[in-house]
């Protein structure tokens, strides 16, 4: 073990911090419409609170297994570009994808951009994670 944690992460920490806040912003959205229709279980086949749901749902299966891994590529690389360069694409995308998902439950252009603006993020931290410990190895 040579190499020690000289920086802290803060592009991790700003993507999260924003993060939270969609998330908070997501919860919210699904209390106020189930209070609104009087629903507390379930979606009560209100469409409108299914999508809500989804949108909230969707985001909370994403965004942890990316922020652990851009936690991961800041605390070995250091706060460079590529950090923030991900970190700020999985933001615009959950909210696109979050915006689109509560408007629509069709195949929209927000829902495509927030789908493939997480995943690419997510398969380019996890290839960037392996090249740097087989590198290490």
């Amino acid at each position: 073990m040579e190499s020690t944690i000289s920086h802290l992460p803060l592009y991790t920490a700003l993507s999260a911090a924003c993060l939270m806040l969609i998330q908070v912003a997501l919860m919210f959205s699904v209390i106020k419409t189930r209070g609104d229709l009087g629903i507390f279980i379930g979606h009560g086949d209100s469409d409108a609170l299914e999508r809500k749901i989804r949108a909230h749902g969707n985001f909370i299966e994403n965004v942890p297994t990316f922020l652990v891994g851009l936690l991961l590529l800041e605390l070995i690389i250091g706060s460079g570009l590529w950090v923030a360069i991900l970190g700020a694409v999985v933001v615009a995308a959950r909210l696109a994808h979050a915006l689109a998902l509560m408007a629509n439950s069709g195949v929209t252009a927000g829902r495509l951009i927030g789908t493939l603006g997480t995943v690419i993020p997510i398969v380019v931290t996890a290839g960037y994670l392996v090249m740097l410990v087989i590198g290490k190895l």
